[in-house]
């Protein structure tokens, strides 16, 4: 299975709270430009998302460009959220892309590539970490790149 983790796109700081902001047109223009390097490398069966509003959004411009279906929520890939919880959500035959925040993009990729939070790499805006496992288990997967917008 291969499994895409990425932040999502440079977002406003213009928000009543910090789940409610949306992707700048930067922003937007970064996520873009990583779809494009992702579609006809990877054949995903689907999305999940993280609820706020920036990844919600970053998940929907990646749906259209990777012919993706729609994405879906998952609660639990807020930005303080519990790897550990992520991991036991995440289907053990399928591709998949997740579209979350920092700090839990770098804690989950460090957690399946090495066994520690602290492994993965570090993750700008519209980031990309690309990995190869077997299954969704601790220190198993293989990192095999990262996309940059």
């Amino acid at each position: 299975m291969k499994l895409v983790i990425m932040r999502h796109g440079q977002a406003s700081w213009s928000a009543p709270s910090d789940a409610l902001r949306p992707l700048t047109e930067r922003g937007r223009s970064e996520v873009l430009s990583t779809a494009k390097q992702l579609k006809g490398r990877y054949r995903l069966s689907r999305i999940l998302a993280s609820p706020y509003r920036r990844a919600q959004e970053t998940g929907e411009l990646l749906t259209h460009v990777l012919d993706c279906p729609t994405a879906t929520t998952l609660d639990c890939l807020v930005p303080e959220g519990d790897p550990m919880a992520v991991i036991s959500e995440l289907p053990e035959q399928e591709s998949v892309l997740l579209a979350s925040h920092m700090p839990l993009v770098g804690c989950l990729t460090g957690l399946l590539c090495d066994g520690t939070e602290s492994g993965g790499p570090g993750f700008h805006t519209a980031t990309a970490a690309v990995l190869a496992l077997d299954l969704p288990a601790l220190g198993v997967a293989q990192l095999l790149s990262v996309i940059n917008p």
